[in-house]
C-alpha cells in the first residue's frame, strides 16, 4: 500500500499566480549561474569553435532560452491577471549559495566555474528529466524536477478554465506581454510569445519543459513547436533541437568543446577542467565578505549595478503597454518608448552586462595574486534614486581612472549613454 501523499493539485487563481511567481524566481536563478559559468572561458588566444559547437556558445543559447521561459512565465502571469510582479526587487532576486527553491531533494545553487563537476552536479540537476508518474508534489512544494512543477502548473490552467479572463487577456492585457524583440544565434528558434488563451498558454509551458530537460520519450531530442511544416520545405520538416539537458551532457563529455587547439594525437588539447583556458574566479563572490582591493569591489559592485539595471528595464517593458501590433504599424511601434525599452534590453545584455563580467573574471581579487580572480556576484544592489541610468554612469566615471577600458568609442560609458531613460516606480 503506497504511503505517498496525494498531489495537491492548484484549484484558485490566487494558488495558479503564487506558482508561476516561483516558477519566474526559479527560471531567474538558473541564468547567473549559467552566464557565471561562461564568463569563466578564456575567449582570448583560443577558439570558441570546436569541430561540433563550442561549450561557450551551448552556454549562451541556452542562458538566453532561460530569459525566454522566464518571458514566457511573466507572460503567462500577466495573462491570469497579475500585473505587479516585478524583477528588480530584494525578495525576488536570488542570492548565491543557497538552495534551488522548491526543489526536493535540494540542489545547491553556486556560481562557479565552468568545470565538469559545476555541469553534472548542478547545472544536469537543475534540467535533469521529470521522475516517474505518480510523484507527490504537495502544494507549492516540494517537485522533483522542473517537468513535474510545469505539469501542475498546466493542469492548474485547465481546472481553472472558468476562472481565468481570457477574454481580457485578449482584449487588454496582451499590450503588456513581451514578444517581439529577441535574439538567439545560438539556440532554437523558439521565441517569445503572447498569451491570450488556455491554448497558447499551455504551448508556453510545453516550450519551457522541452527546451529544459526534453521530453521522456525522445530522451532530449524534441521537435520544435514553433516550427511550422506547412511553411517548410520536404527536407526541412521534422527539425530537432536537444533539450538543455542534453547539451550540458554534450558538454560534460566534451562533445561540445572548449576550442579547437590540438594535441600531438590530433585531440582537443583543452577540456573545460584545465586552468590554461579557464579564468581561476572565486566561488560565490559576495561583496558583504569579500576580501579584494577597492577598485576590484567597486567594479563588482558597478556589476551588480548593471545587473539590476537590465532586471529593472525588464520591469519596465512589462508595466509599458504595447502601442502597435498590427504589421501595417510597424513603423509607429519602433519609434514608441516600449520598442526603445525592448531594444535596449538586448543592448544591455550584450553591450553592458557582458563587457563587465568579462573585465571582472579577468582581474586579480588582489593585485599580484593571481591564483584568484573576482566575478559578478549578480546581487541586489539599491538604486539610490528612481534614475538608474543616471547612477550606472556614474559608477562608471569613477572606474576610468582603474579600469580604462570601460571608456572608449565602443565602451561600457558609451553603451550606457545610449540605453534608455528608465523610471522605477
Amino acid at each position: 500500500m503506497s504511503t505517498k501523499a496525494p498531489v495537491q493539485e492548484i484549484t484558485t487563481l490566487p494558488d495558479l499566480i503564487a506558482h508561476l511567481k516561483a516558477a519566474a524566481q526559479v527560471e531567474l536563478s538558473t541564468v547567473p549561474l549559467y552566464l557565471y559559468a561562461t564568463y569563466t572561458i578564456k575567449t582570448r588566444g583560443y577558439s570558441q569553435w570546436a569541430a561540433g559547437a563550442s561549450a561557450q556558445r551551448t552556454l549562451i543559447g541556452i542562458s538566453i532560452e532561460e530569459m525566454l521561459h522566464l518571458s514566457l512565465v511573466r507572460n503567462l502571469l500577466i495573462a491570469v491577471g497579475d500585473t505587479d510582479f516585478r524583477l528588480y526587487d530584494e525578495n525576488v532576486i536570488p542570492t548565491y549559495p543557497a538552495p534551488m527553491l522548491k526543489r526536493e531533494p535540494e540542489l545547491t545553487l553556486r556560481l562557479r566555474k565552468l568545470s565538469t563537476d559545476q555541469v553534472r552536479n548542478t547545472f544536469m540537476q537543475i534540467e535533469q528529466p521529470a521522475t516517474p508518474p505518480g510523484a507527490a508534489l504537495g502544494e507549492i512544494e516540494p517537485y522533483h524536477s522542473l517537468g513535474e512543477f510545469y505539469a501542475r502548473i498546466e493542469r492548474g490552467i485547465q481546472t481553472l478554465r472558468p476562472v481565468i479572463d481570457w477574454a481580457k487577456a485578449k482584449k487588454d492585457l496582451w499590450k503588456f506581454q513581451y514578444h517581439r524583440a529577441y535574439w538567439n544565434q545560438n539556440g532554437g528558434s523558439d521565441h517569445p510569445q503572447l498569451i491570450v488563451d488556455e491554448a497558447t498558454a499551455l504551448q508556453a509551458m510545453q516550450v519551457i519543459v522541452d527546451q529544459g530537460e526534453g521530453a521522456p520519450e525522445d530522451k532530449g531530442l524534441l521537435p520544435d513547436p514553433i516550427v511550422r511544416t506547412d511553411d517548410l520545405p520536404p527536407q526541412e520538416i521534422g527539425k530537432w533541437q536537444a533539450s538543455h539537458y542534453m547539451k550540458f551532457s554534450d558538454i560534460a563529455k566534451g562533445l561540445d568543446g572548449i576550442g579547437v587547439v590540438l594535441d600531438d594525437n590530433g585531440k582537443q588539447k583543452y577540456t573545460i577542467d584545465d586552468e590554461e583556458v579557464i579564468w581561476p574566479v572565486l566561488d560565490d563572490p559576495d561583496l558583504r565578505t569579500v576580501t579584494a582591493d577597492q577598485p576590484v569591489k567597486d567594479l563588482m559592485e558597478f556589476s551588480n549595478a548593471v545587473y539590476c539595471y537590465v532586471l529593472a528595464l525588464l520591469d519596465a517593458i512589462y508595466r509599458t503597454p504595447m502601442e502597435a501590433l498590427a504589421p501595417k504599424d510597424r513603423d509607429a511601434f519602433t519609434d514608441s518608448v516600449r520598442y526603445g525599452y525592448e531594444r535596449g534590453f538586448i543592448a544591455s545584455m550584450q553591450g553592458l552586462l557582458y563587457p563587465v563580467c568579462d573585465l571582472l573574471v579577468r582581474t586579480p581579487l588582489v593585485a599580484g595574486q593571481p591564483s584568484v580572480h573576482a566575478g559578478p556576484p549578480f546581487q541586489y544592489y539599491a538604486f539610490e534614486t528612481k534614475n538608474p541610468k543616471g547612477e550606472l554612469a556614474a559608477l562608471c566615471e569613477k572606474l576610468l581612472g582603474s579600469f580604462p577600458a570601460l571608456g572608449g568609442d565602443d565602451g561600457v560609458q558609451r553603451q550606457i549613454s545610449l540605453l534608455p531613460d528608465i523610471e522605477l516606480p
